[in-house]
């Protein structure tokens, strides 16, 4: 088991990642505290039965709040479900929150708390290995809006996030490839010793081998929290956390939200970014085809190179977030290992990053 602590001045906290993490002891906190349980329908069975026996034997009051996690439901009728659940059982403003799903269900459980009677406290057990690598940790919660992803949302961090790799047996191949494409990102910007590791161990990883698996899950989390640690509101080195997701956004947008996961989204962004980051600066091609390597292989499913039409993608980034005023945001590459932030891009620049994967 290893402890991850996120220094937050706001709030300090530590990511526990191991195996057997749901038990007594973990969520002693919880002790005659008001509890709701938000909990992804999807999840397994065993998993929920698990947290509901422990959280019985811990709460002084515990309801379940069942979600149906998916980016249509990311939204403002699943956000007034949970709000509904707390005010019908009249929750104080010292309950907690619990959640227990993937990157959805933990954004929409942190918003929740962000904004019930002023905030009020959460726990996360991400079961997805996106959710863990990334949604779990840093504090960025939301709700989509019909017009883009993510653009409702506040930073309220959890008092404790679980990492329990044993959640992740149950997931089906196309859950593990989604959050790989998140630990070769945390790769590429910062760590390029990381990213020669998961050249080498990929395969392991991808058939869940206990230890290669736990040191990526834990690497990954250590160098977001690091950086997260030193920008929480996301005003400067934050940002590199983007990389590939300006592309990336806008792909889930293209693809309303149904033909792209997001995993497979930033997969193909990070391509873009990559490609950007050759058209624009020092990145060489050798780094981008060694990039694009590891990204094929954990993405078998996935095609590489689709013609999207460019100027839909522009636009779908035009009310993205990560901008600076009228100006885009891009998180670009100068080689593995070492992100910067660009601002002063051209759109026929843009446009030819998009155009190289046809």
């Amino acid at each position: 088991m290893k402890r991850i602590k996120v220094n937050i001045k706001s709030n300090p906290y530590e990511v526990i990642v191991g195996s057997g993490l749901v038990n007594q002891e973990n969520l002693r906190r919880l002790k005659d505290k008001e509890v709701l349980l938000v909990l992804d329908e999807k999840v397994p069975s065993e998993y929920k039965s698990s947290i509901i026996q422990v959280l019985s034997d811990l709460s002084s009051n515990l309801n379940l709040c069942e979600i149906h996690a998916s980016e249509e439901n990311k939204d403002r009728n699943t956000l007034d479900k949970i709000h509904s659940k707390l005010i019908n059982e009249r929750y104080s403003r010292d309950c907690y929150l619990v959640a227990l799903g993937g990157g959805i269900t933990c954004d929409i459980t942190g918003f929740a708390a962000a904004t019930y009677q002023r905030g009020v406290s959460f726990i996360l057990f991400p079961t997805t290995l996106l959710s863990q690598v990334d949604a779990s940790v840093g504090g960025k919660t939301a709700i989509n809006h019909p017009l883009g992803k993510n653009m409702i949302g506040a930073f309220h961090q959890p008092v404790e996030v679980f990492a329990d790799i044993g959640f992740l047996d149950s997931l089906p191949k196309k859950e593990i490839s989604d959050g790989l494409s998140e630990v070769i990102k945390h790769a590429l910007i910062v760590d390029s010793k990381f990213f020669d590791w998961l050249e080498k161990s990929i395969e392991a990883i991808i058939s869940l081998e206990p230890k290669a698996l736990e040191h990526a899950i834990t690497r990954s989390i250590e160098i977001k929290s690091e950086i997260v640690s030193k920008d929480e509101k996301e005003s400067g080195i934050r940002k590199v956390l983007n990389f590939g997701h300006t592309f990336g956004h806008a792909i889930e947008l293209y693809g309303e939200f149904r033909k792209f996961t997001h995993g497979q989204s930033v997969a193909l962004g990070m391509i873009m970014a990559m490609e950007l980051s050759k058209i624009t600066g020092v990145f060489k091609d050798t780094d981008l085809q060694r990039a694009k390597s590891l990204i094929d292989k954990v993405n078998p499913e996935l095609n590489l190179n689709i013609a999207f039409e460019d100027e839909k993608l522009i636009e779908n980034m035009s009310v993205d977030k990560k901008r600076t005023g009228d100006k885009l945001v891009f998180i670009l590459l100068e080689e593995i290992g070492l992100a910067k932030i660009k601002k002063d891009i051209s759109v026929a620049d843009i446009t030819k990053a998009i155009r190289s994967l046809a």
